[in-house]
């Protein structure tokens, strides 16, 4: 309940935030586009600490709305497919397959500082599903007689926080990176405003 409240605050202070720039407001009005999607990739996947081997590598997509210009919102839907093989210290390995979907409401703050140059960041809440399968057995008994344990299906509710920068070649397309928490450490992607 915590989070959920924090998230709130932040995302009322964001919209409430008086803009110090009317004329690039004005221009903004007139050159941009309110939606947005934006696809992605991750470079750098959130389970690389436990030295998987990606199958499908973290994928994004995203449906943006941005009211004002330096406030959007958005829904995020990814996931990923990766492999892992565990060994116990009486010889027995163990490969498992762990199926990983998100999806998460993201809010973020945009500067205005450059023209084609547009640094970003923000805050997710998001829900996760976690699916791990042995890819040797399948059966309910061979997994309770194994020494290696795990837990075949997790879900949850996580916060996290993004920061990024995107490149604007013309005003509808837009090449970003991302630094974040939840699908992908590291991504990249394109986006289309209309």
């Amino acid at each position: 309940m915590r989070t959920l409240l924090t998230f709130s605050l932040f995302v009322f202070l964001v919209c409430i935030m008086p803009s110090n720039a009317q004329a690039q407001c004005a221009r903004w009005k007139q050159t941009h586009q309110y939606w947005q999607i934006r696809t992605g990739v991750g470079l750098l996947p959130t389970f690389v600490k436990d030295h998987t081997t990606s199958e499908v590598p973290p994928l994004s997509l995203e449906l943006r709305y941005r009211p004002t210009p330096r406030f959007s919102l958005g829904l995020l839907a990814g996931g990923s497919v990766s492999s892992v093989t565990q060994d116990h210290h009486s010889g027995n390995s163990l490969t498992l397959r762990n199926k990983f979907q998100m999806l998460a409401l993201r809010a973020a703050v945009h500067t205005q500082r450059w023209e084609k140059w547009a640094p970003y960041g923000g805050i997710s809440l998001a829900y996760q599903r976690n699916q791990v399968e042995d890819m040797a057995n399948t059966q309910q008994g061979a997994r309770e007689t194994s020494p290696i344990h795990y837990t075949s299906l997790k879900k949850g509710v996580f916060y996290g926080g993004f920061i990024g920068t995107c490149y604007q070649p013309v005003p509808q397309i837009e090449i970003f990176g991302e630094l974040s928490y939840g699908l992908s450490i590291a991504t990249l992607g394109v986006g289309f405003s209309w």
